[in-house]
């Protein structure tokens, strides 16, 4: 590929970055997310008054791992809903902040940034989506 000066370069870089972003990154953050939900969330007790919906549309459930492109970047959000139909709360700032009937605080995307921090799963995915991209990196 050749280009006429540097702007239209870094244009194309960046819009390959962000689409890898959107793509590879995502699904190794979704990925770690899940495990971390495991771990901080469902292995720390065992509910007495519900049924945990685990990958059924629950917090490991990928399909509600919402990803919000950012400049530079992106967020990954588990927007699992809650089971009761309200929608004046979010599960998940339940969960982490340790509201309502919650036993304490899980904070799931701690451990998640964490997981991410020792495995370095995201700055991989994105070698890895840039070259699929034919962008060559180190």
């Amino acid at each position: 590929m050749t280009f006429k000066n540097i702007d239209s370069l870094f244009k194309h870089i960046e819009k390959q970055v962000q689409d890898t972003m959107v793509n590879e990154v995502a699904d190794a953050v979704k990925e770690n997310m899940a495990e971390a939900v495991q771990t901080s969330v469902y292995d720390a007790y065992n509910p007495m008054y519900y049924k945990r919906r685990m990958q059924n549309g629950g917090l490991i459930d990928k399909d509600n791992m919402e990803v919000t492109e950012i400049p530079n970047g992106i967020v990954v959000r588990d927007v699992a809903p809650l089971d009761n139909g309200r929608r004046d709360f979010s599960l998940d700032e339940i969960i982490v902040n340790g509201w309502g009937n919650q036993p304490f605080e899980r904070d799931m995307y701690a451990c998640c940034k964490e997981k991410l921090e020792q495995n370095n799963d995201h700055v991989e995915a994105l070698k890895q989506g840039l070259k699929k991209r034919g962008i060559n990196v180190k």
